[in-house]
């Protein structure tokens, strides 16, 4: 006697190449795809960041005189976070002593 399988249980196996907006990979929900779109909104924090603040919202330009302004942006971003890091690894530090 066959038990009827519930609706959770079942999988439907889908080529991704029908529809890729649809059906993307890894699939939505997935552990793969939480720890992607970690990654993603990470780096779209960090261009919403360098637009808001270094100015980069308005570069208007291409060639070697756009991509010297993005990397001294960039530069510049990495050094502030880098120098805040370790501020607060000393300010850790420094209370954990007391």
């Amino acid at each position: 006697m066959r038990f009827p399988v519930p609706i959770a249980k079942r999988c439907l196996k889908i080529r991704i190449q029908t529809d890729l907006r649809l059906h993307s990979y890894p699939a939505r929900g997935s552990e793969r795809f939480t720890e992607l779109y970690k990654k993603r909104t990470a780096v779209e924090r960090v261009f919403a960041y360098l637009k808001e603040y270094f100015g980069m919202k308005r570069t208007r330009h291409r060639g070697v005189r756009a991509s010297v302004d993005f990397q001294l942006s960039t530069l510049a971003y990495n050094l502030s976070k880098f120098a805040l890091d370790k501020l607060n690894q000393q300010l850790r530090n420094s209370q954990q002593i007391a």
